[in-house]
Parts: C-alpha cells; sequence; structure tokens
C-alpha cells in the first residue's frame, strides 16, 4: 500500500517528543509499504530544522515532509491553535505537489485539523482516510473548561461529527476513548481500539535490586492536563510525614512547567527534582535508574480517557505505575497486579501508595515483571502495528 501519514508532531532521532508515528511508519515500511510522512519540524532537533518553507528528507526508507510551521508545547493556547490552522493550509496547499497515487491516508490527531485535512484530501482523490483520536475533541477541551463558547463548542462539534462520519475507520488510543466517540453516536462497528503500545526492545525490562524507599519518576509533557503540581502536594506531604527515602524525579516540558516549577520552589522542597526534557533515546536509561512510574492529569473525569506512552513505557521497563485517577488503565494494573490507581485529587491517597512500595520492595519488583508481561501480551507495539495494517488493508479492499 502507499500510505499518506498525517502527523503533525513527527519525532525523528536526536528529537523531543512521541516516537510513536515514526515507530509506526519504519515498521509498515520494512512490511514492503510506501510511507510518506506529511509534518510540522515542532519535536525535530536543530540540525533537521528546515531553513525554507519546508524540508524533505529519506528517514530510513520513509519520505518525510516538514512543512516549516511553528509550534510549541509551551505556546499559550490560542497561538497553538493559530500553528495548527497555519499548518492546516500549508498543508492543503503543498498538497497539490504530492502525488494523487496514495491508496490511504492516516490523519492522526491532535490537533482536530489533520483529521479535516485527512477528510478533504481524500475526498479529493477519491481515497478512504483513517482518522485516529489522540485527544477526542470537542470533550476535551470542554471538560477541561477550555472552550466555554457554546457556538465554537457547536461547530467544533460539527466539524468533528463530519470528519467521523466520512472517515473509513476511527482509531481510539484507548478504550476510554473510544467510549468517548460512541457517545457521539458514531456506529460501533467503525471504531477501533489499538493502543500506543511501546516498543519492548527499545524499553527493555530491567532487574532492580530489592532496596528499600524508591525513587519515582514523572517523564513526559507538563502541560495544563497534566497537573504535575499535584507531585508537589504529594512530595510536600512525604516531606512532612519525614519520607525522604521517597524521592521524586519530574522530567519534561510544557505549557504549564513555569508555573509548576514555581510552586514547587515556594515550598521549598529538596525531595522532588525538575530536569529539562531529554531525547526519547535517552529516557530508558532515566527508567532504569527509577523504581516507580509516576501518571498524572489534572482533576477532570474526561480526561481519564488518555492513553499517555509514559504508561506503557514505564510498565515495559518493570516500573509499578501509580495513576492518579481511575479509568480503564486501573482495570488493567488491576487485573495484573502491576501498579495502583487513586481517585482523582487524593493526595493522601497517592502518598500512601508510594509509601507502600517504599516498604515493600519484593512486591515493588513481582509488581514490575507483571508489567513487563501485560506489554509483551497486550502492549507490543509491533503486534499493534500490525493490527492497523490489518484494518487498512481491510479499509482498501472494502472501496
Amino acid at each position: 500500500m502507499r500510505i499518506l501519514y498525517l502527523h503533525q508532531y513527527y519525532c525523528p532521532p536526536g528529537g523531543h517528543g512521541n516516537n510513536r508515528s515514526r515507530d509506526l511508519a519504519h515498521r509498515w515500511q520494512a512490511a514492503g509499504h510506501d510511507i510518506t510522512v506529511l509534518t510540522s519540524p515542532a519535536y525535530f532537533p536543530n540540525s533537521l530544522q528546515p531553513s525554507g518553507s519546508h524540508s524533505e528528507f529519506e528517514d530510513e526508507g520513509v519520505r518525510v515532509i516538514a512543512l516549516n510551521v511553528d509550534y510549541a508545547h509551551e505556546m499559550p493556547f490560542r497561538q497553538r491553535v493559530r500553528a495548527w490552522i497555519k499548518f492546516f493550509f500549508r498543508a492543503q496547499r503543498y498538497s497539490f505537489r504530492l502525488s494523487k497515487d496514495f491508496d490511504l491516508i492516516y490523519a492522526s490527531s491532535t490537533p482536530l485539523t489533520i483529521g479535516e485535512l485527512g477528510r478533504r484530501l481524500a475526498r479529493r482523490w477519491q481515497i478512504p482516510f483513517v482518522f485516529e483520536t489522540v485527544d477526542v475533541w470537542p470533550d476535551v477541551p470542554i471538560g477541561m473548561g477550555i472552550l466555554r463558547n457554546q457556538f465554537l463548542g457547536n461547530l467544533i462539534q460539527g466539524l468533528t461529527d463530519r470528519i467521523y462520519r466520512q472517515s473509513a475507520a476511527i482509531v481510539a488510543l484507548s478504550e476510554g476513548m473510544r467510549d468517548q466517540v460512541l457517545s457521539h453516536a458514531v456506529p460501533p462497528d467503525k471504531v477501533h481500539v489499538v493502543h500506543n503500545g511501546t516498543d519492548p526492545q527499545a524499553f527493555a525490562w530491567v532487574e532492580r535490586p530489592a532496596r528499600n524507599g524508591c525513587r519515582a519518576i514523572y517523564t513526559g509533557t507538563i502541560g495544563q492536563a497534566n497537573g504535575v503540581d499535584f507531585l508537589v502536594d504529594v512530595a510536600e506531604k512525604l516531606k512532612a510525614k519525614g519520607r525522604d527515602d521517597i524521592q521524586i524525579l519530574v522530567v519534561g516540558q510544557g505549557n504549564d512547567a513555569e508555573r509548576v516549577k514555581a510552586y514547587w520552589q515556594e515550598k521549598q522542597l529538596e525531595n522532588i527534582e525538575f530536569k529539562d526534557r531529554v531525547p526519547k533515546e535517552e529516557v530508558p536509561d532515566l527508567l532504569a535508574n527509577a523504581d516507580v512510574g509516576l501518571v498524572t492529569f489534572a482533576p477532570f473525569p474526561v480526561l481519564e480517557a488518555n492513553s499517555a506512552n509514559k504508561f506503557y513505557d514505564y510498565l515495559a521497563t518493570g516500573l509499578p505505575v501509580v495513576l492518579n485517577y481511575e479509568g480503564w488503565q486501573k482495570e488493567y494494573l488491576d487485573e495484573w497486579k502491576c501498579g495502583i490507581a487513586v481517585p482523582q485529587g487524593d493526595v493522601e491517597g497517592y502518598v500512601s501508595a508510594l509509601e507502600r512500595l517504599a516498604d515493600a520492595p519484593e512486591e515493588r519488583i513481582e509488581m514490575g515483571k507483571r508489567g513487563r508481561e501485560l506489554v509483551e501480551e497486550k502492549f507490543d507495539r509491533g503486534e499493534l502495528e500490525e493490527q492497523l495494517l490489518n484494518l487498512f488493508q481491510w479499509v482498501v479492499l472494502q472501496q
């Protein structure tokens, strides 16, 4: 198949960001398919930043076209929206240069404008497109109180519904997202759950010593949705209880990082440390030196459907996971006994979970082993890539 992969945040080697789209593109290319990625240089290393309006290069057999549109998660929300719209129009213009000889378009949002781009190109070229929901619009911005204008909300919902209707299939990254999509009267047989997953080879299982205390780690975006200030509150409670044997490391950047760091400095806490984001290739080494993986989100029920990459990466390396929310991920942690989930906003419960893991190193290690088994059984990205390819082939055959 000849696949056009629309994803605004493709991350090549040396970049700072999620490398899932690169993994998928290369796996499909290795399976004999012709892959073109249309993206922006948002998460590219400096060496690959385009000097003109766009750049084109081959990334180990995958054709990558990067339209030079500035974007960073640290931008204010309105500025990010402008970047999404700018990329949409540039991509639409650039598409006239592309060969129409594609069999299928895979459009991965966020942002929602990528879904609309995929819909328009598919209609122009008379080929099918598959829509991937990384965040469900407008449920997330409405649920977080970011989108309060009812007229605008209705407009975005209408756009989303049209994308849902005209897509050949919809990929949801979690069971929670699937349920959100189905709430918009989408036929159940049109929605397919394919988790982000992880690469078990890149994130190898690490045998850790059964030491007392624990080093807990959070990696990834520090944005409004992530609610990382929750970890500062947890660290404060731990300090008050004299649990200096539990240390927290936060690695990442985002539009809420400066506020969270200021909050941390105000508290003058030494049991939590912040480190700027690192290339994805360096993350496994950071996880290898930790005992527990932390996932947090702001206390909005709509965010419980998330499918954060860190969740899978932690499990792959043998880290028990502690969540500050419940939902579909809790079901996996409970069934496989590889982590702990506490209700949203429950700082005391989160502290208790960390204390339990710090005081039971043998249990912690057993949890880590079961988490690795869960990844190999359910979340191996190689197998998930095959699921997507099978879906694509089915969609193309239906045309």
